[in-house]
């Protein structure tokens, strides 16, 4: 039912009672106008409020447990589709958000940025030799490293970005309202973090805006900031690296008339 729908940042938890309270409200009403009918009236606000005044104590407590009952079940209800929804956008090992969620995050950014001016950086991370510590020490060693990489990523980032774990050893954080050259200064911190943690892995980042980007689609986003993580891996690890512009994009306009 669309009339039902409301937006996806508002807490189930808080709006499905206050719609229990609305459909209680109407049992009471529907008792009444039944009254109405059957009496051979047709029902006016007046013949209601007759109906009403003639059993009160029927009517009064016909209004107490539905609220009681729908009220209840609103919240039970709505607590389930919240722990539902979180648990879709969350990794369960890291407790970040997942590939999922960001993906989703992503496009939306995007497609803001269409219509009004601003900027957008992703990183990625990838956590460095994760395979010779699963090797070592066995994959809870290698859920300690993730672990310890997350941590830096909830320390670290801002209220406005969406660090999540995007796969295996690799997490990502989205960067509203930031350049790339502007996301180094997270990613120092991200690694500060982990050096004052003993045992802590170390890590290489890749950074990229739709500026390093061949088009404005989160693909190329993701393309652009993993050459740079690409490039941070092969140059020794353990570094950021930012992706360069990307060439101006032609159009039909630049290129002109065929022929």
């Amino acid at each position: 039912m669309r009339w039902l729908r409301v937006p996806e940042s508002w807490p189930r938890r808080r709006v499905f009672p206050v719609l229990g309270l609305l459909f209680a409200l109407g049992t009471p009403l529907g008792l009444l106008v039944l009254r109405a009918l059957l009496a051979g009236a047709p029902p006016t606000p007046a013949s209601l409020v007759t109906e009403a005044k003639a059993d009160p104590v029927t009517l009064g407590y016909l209004v107490f447990t539905s609220l009681l009952v729908f009220v209840l079940l609103g919240r039970a209800l709505g607590a389930r589709e919240d722990t539902l929804a979180e648990a879709s956008m969350t990794d369960p090992l890291t407790g970040l958000s997942n590939r999922r969620h960001l993906d989703t995050r992503l496009a939306e950014e995007i497609t803001r940025l269409a219509r009004y001016e601003g900027s957008v950086a992703l990183l990625l991370l990838d956590v460095d030799h994760l395979k010779e510590i699963n090797d070592r020490g066995g994959h809870e060693a290698g859920d300690v490293a993730l672990h310890a990489v997350a941590e830096a990523l909830r320390r670290s980032c801002r209220a406005i970005d969406l660090p999540s774990r995007y796969g295996g050893d690799e997490f990502a954080v989205l960067l509203p309202e930031t350049t790339a050259v502007q996301g180094v200064e997270l990613a120092e911190r991200i690694r500060a973090s982990l050096r004052a943690v003993p045992g802590a892995p170390t890590v290489s980042i890749g950074l990229a805006d739709l500026d390093a980007a061949a088009a404005p689609l989160p693909l190329a986003l993701f393309e652009a900031a993993d050459a740079a993580l690409y490039a941070a891996k092969t140059a020794g690890r353990d570094r950021a690296v930012v992706a360069p512009p990307a060439p101006p994009r032609s159009s039909a306009l630049d290129e002109g008339p065929a022929g």
